[in-house]
């Protein structure tokens, strides 16, 4: 007999990741038991979190763990286990910072190493001079400082500034201090007179301004007594001393023994690392004053980006870092990025990425960021190799919102999107997009695939079966517009690729169908528009989510946008492939909709060429052929296109105007006639005006672009009237209204 307790019985199902929190969401069925049969079933859920998971964990030891203490989990489910540890990885090492988050972290770093600099050259002066530390430094003492500026010995004078030097480090002396005429006009004089024979002296000076620069406040009055100048000064005069030894030294070598050369390139060292100390300091002060956009144009015209560019050759790292971000400040405007790419910045750039450190990395990504939207720049970053380098930083969270960008720049190129192919770019793109952990893919991410799908050959690498059916997954999910524009552009390649998006015609039809997203239905609509394979049943698509209702609200007058509208009439056209469909638009008026929305948009080129074309296929069928050709004035307007400027509609209205002659005899005979007019009335006119000295050629094109389309050419019923004449005159009678001139034509000129 019974207890009457109810036995519960557990079923594990789906093991799948959280889609917020980094942890396992484990699926399971409680089926409570009474007496044999069945009382209950509850779907439950259990969360198994995760915190320590990182990149770098033993990810196979991780996922046993979770096995050996989640009794819901048998050993047989490891591999999955594994799997779905895999897509939370990938989830974590794509969610990093924003850009803005980003740059706020990277610059607040950058302001504490400028704030610093001064005490870090204190700490190292303390040494030189071997200052007791206990001996105080005050603004009371100012003048004995300056008075040492006063003697005639060098290391006095050094000694002085850097007692000056300790003074301007406390930022409540700075105030005081730049008020003090007196203070301002010794150290300026000392830097003008003096600096040049001691580079200790002007390295302890121009630190002395570069405490300044650090506060706008102080900027007026540098400017006043021409700091910058100064300082600037000093740039030029170290790059020609340093321009001097190089030459000076290569002459002296031929001459010198392996045992002297190599005492000279220590010597040459040692020189070179005290000048990047003062050519550091300087660019500082110069980057600050640059704020100023009036002193940054006059730091432009002394040439300091050619400087700058050729900092990029030093070896010292800070002063790297710096010229970098002097650069990247200066490349905002164009006409210090034009001069950046005539300097040879491209070259010079590429090899710090990577950088000896995560700050020098950055700094030359942002600046080649800044310089990518110039074309001429792009194409010499990638002969540079900078793409495998690129690729190589996505790996990497913290450079992969800037290495996306200047991915995506480089993508815009079409020469350069097969080189995508050969690296890792794309699956590493595709499963970036897949595990997106919001419901829309960043727009960089998403945007870069929507580039590379133009590509036929790594189209083939993003559309696998696998990975489509993914895609599309996450499409019917998160119905994300940049994704079904990336699924779009895939969609358009012949072969293989295109084929494989034929089984899921139904359900993007039905999603197009239901959507509220114009930006999403334009999409949906091009993807359609595409699936040109002749065995896509379209009538039953049409008929099984009333597609046709569909197309009629959305090519009323006013009801969509333009770009919905082509969409429309290009599906539309490819909907005719199948002989079935023909009858159902023909029945539902939707020819007669697309004739009166051709006359509607007639500035439109792009509406009037496709529905041209959506024409040329509907001919092909009886049932539209006979609603096209006796219950509109279509043939009238497509003779009307003959004359129409572009190119391409022209070429489409002869080509429809040709199956129409195919089909009908009567209008066959009509159109030859209008085509013989057409053509003898623009030579015979082009002949008249070359013998007034005026250009055959030139005449004919003229003739044509100023005939105007529909309703305001002739009609063919008009032909038959004869107001052209006897077509087997060897002159046609023509009047002033048949063609439309640059000037009047005499009123006898065609008596």
């Amino acid at each position: 007999m019974a207890d009457g307790k109810p036995k519960k019985k557990i079923r594990p199902g789906l093991i799948e990741a959280d889609p917020v929190e980094s942890a396992l969401l484990v699926h399971y069925e409680v089926e409570e038991i009474l007496d044999g049969e069945t009382v209950d079933k509850k779907q439950q859920v259990k969360k198994i979190k995760l915190n320590a998971l990182s990149p770098d964990c033993d990810l196979p030891a991780v996922a046993q763990d979770v096995v050996d203490k989640c009794k819901l989990i048998s050993q047989a489910k490891l591999p999955l286990v594994i799997k779905v540890l895999e897509a939370l990885i990938s989830r974590i090492q794509i969610k990093t910072q924003s850009d803005e988050d980003d740059y706020v972290e990277w610059d607040n770093q950058w302001q504490a190493q400028r704030r610093g600099e001064v005490d870090r050259y204190i700490g190292e002066g303390e040494k030189q001079f071997e200052m007791d530390a206990n001996v105080a430094i005050s603004l009371d003492n100012l003048d004995s400082y300056l008075e040492l500026l006063y003697e005639d010995a060098m290391e006095e004078k050094i000694k002085g500034t850097f007692m000056i030097l300790q003074l301007v480090r406390d930022p409540d002396n700075l105030e005081h201090l730049i008020t003090n005429e007196q203070f301002l006009g010794v150290i300026t004089r000392v830097f003008r007179e003096e600096a040049k024979k001691s580079m200790d002296l002007m390295i302890n000076l121009v630190y002395v301004f570069f405490a300044f620069s650090n506060f706008n406040t102080f900027h007026p009055a540098m400017t006043e007594y021409k700091m910058g100048d100064m300082v600037m000064k000093v740039v030029e005069l170290e790059l020609k001393r340093d321009q001097h030894r190089k030459e000076e030294l290569q002459q002296r070598s031929k001459d010198l023994s392996a045992e002297e050369r190599e005492k000279e390139a220590k010597k040459m060292k040692i020189t070179e690392k005290k000048q990047d100390k003062l050519l550091y300091v300087c660019f500082h002060v110069l980057l600050n004053l640059a704020e100023d956009i009036t002193v940054e144009r006059k730091m432009k015209k002394r040439n300091i980006t050619p400087m700058l560019i050729s900092m990029l050759q030093r070896k010292g790292g800070e002063l790297l870092l710096l010229a970098i971000a002097f650069l990247k400040k200066l490349s905002i405007f164009r006409e210090n990025k034009d001069e950046m790419r005539e300097n040879g910045v491209a070259s010079a750039i590429v090899k710090f990425v990577p950088g000896h450190t995560d700050e020098m990395t950055m700094a030359a990504l942002r600046l080649m960021l800044n310089l990518s939207f110039d074309t001429e720049v792009r194409g010499e970053l990638v002969k540079e190799g900078v793409v495998p380098k690129l690729v190589e930083l996505l790996k990497r969270p913290q450079f992969r919102h800037v290495a996306l960008k200047l991915l995506y720049q480089i993508s815009m190129d079409d020469k350069c999107k097969s080189m995508f192919t050969y690296t890792e770019c794309i699956p590493m793109i595709i499963n970036m997009i897949q595990n997106f952990p919001e419901r829309m893919v960043e727009k960089t991410l998403a945007a870069l695939g929507v580039n590379l799908a133009t590509n036929a050959r790594n189209a083939e690498a993003m559309a696998s079966p696998e990975t489509l059916n993914a895609l599309l997954s996450r499409l019917f999910q998160t119905k994300d517009p940049l994704l079904a524009k990336m699924l779009r552009n895939l969609s358009q390649h012949e072969g293989p690729v295109k084929m494989r998006f034929a089984e899921y015609v139904s359900d993007l039809a039905a999603l197009a169908r239901k959507t509220e997203s114009p930006d999403l239905l334009v999409e949906l609509l091009g993807l359609l528009a595409n699936m040109t394979m002749t065995d896509i049943p379209f009538s039953q698509i049409l008929l099984d989510y009333d597609m046709v209702s569909f197309l009629h609200k959305h090519l009323a007058q006013g009801a969509s946008e333009d770009d919905i509208i082509l969409e429309v009439v290009i599906f539309i056209g490819t909907c005719v492939l199948d002989p079935k469909c023909a009858p159902i638009f023909a029945d539902n008026h939707l020819v007669q909709v697309l004739y009166d929305l051709m006359a509607d948009k007639q500035e439109d080129d792009e509406i009037v060429l496709q529905i041209t074309y959506t024409f040329f296929r509907c001919l092909q069928h009886q049932s539209t052929r006979d609603v096209l050709l006796n219950h509109t004035q279509v043939v009238s307007y497509f003779v009307d296109l003959l004359y129409d400027k572009n190119e391409e509609i022209r070429k489409m209205a002869d080509q429809t105007l040709d199956v129409v002659m195919e089909f009908d005899a009567e209008w066959a005979r009509q159109i030859r006639l209008r085509k013989f007019q057409i053509y003898n009335a623009e030579w015979l006119q082009a002949v008249e005006r070359e013998d007034q000295g005026l250009d055959a050629e030139t005449e004919l094109l003229q003739a044509r672009m100023a005939h105007v389309r529909m309703g305001q050419g002739v009609l063919i019923e008009d032909m038959a009237e004869g107001v052209y004449g006897d077509p087997g005159s060897p002159h046609l009678r023509l009047t002033s209204d048949d063609f439309a001139h640059e000037e009047e034509l005499d009123d006898d000129e065609y008596d």
